[in-house]
């Protein structure tokens, strides 16, 4: 059979490849954006534990009877651990010099400001240590 010049697509087949292309750009945009998600939602993990790591290594080096300077109750913060009532991260600080002979709890719990509902809906890291006392 011979094909004419005119010989073409028709337009139920031109549909069926739209609707074909719309779902595979459907699923590619869900994939990019659930993976920006995660890759965020990790990000302020990290950001959280090292907020505590830091807070925690400022402990270790002051001096033992400076340690209950350092307890604070939901400091809410940014990134650079600087004081922000808009921050994202919130830090709490706890010690406890009765922990045991010569020893004292230091508890650090960072909470991460939630991107949806912006509320801090609870602890989401928590670090905690033992240190002796400093003669």
């Amino acid at each position: 059979m011979k094909r004419s010049a005119q010989d073409g697509f028709t337009l139920v087949e031109v549909m069926v490849a739209v609707v074909v292309l719309a779902i595979f750009m459907i699923g590619c945009f869900l994939a990019v954006t659930g993976a920006l998600w995660m890759n965020q939602s990790a990000r302020d993990h990290y950001v959280a534990v090292q907020l505590a790591n830091a807070r925690l290594e400022r402990a270790r080096n002051i001096q033992y009877a400076s340690l209950a300077q350092l307890v604070e109750n939901q400091v809410v913060m940014d990134a650079n651990s600087t004081p922000n009532p808009n921050g994202q991260y919130r830090r709490t600080t706890t010690v406890n010099a009765n922990y045991g002979s010569n020893l004292t709890e230091f508890v650090i719990q960072v909470d991460i400001r939630n991107r949806k509902t912006s509320q801090f809906d609870s602890v989401n890291e928590t670090l905690a240590t033992v240190l002796p006392r400093k003669p």
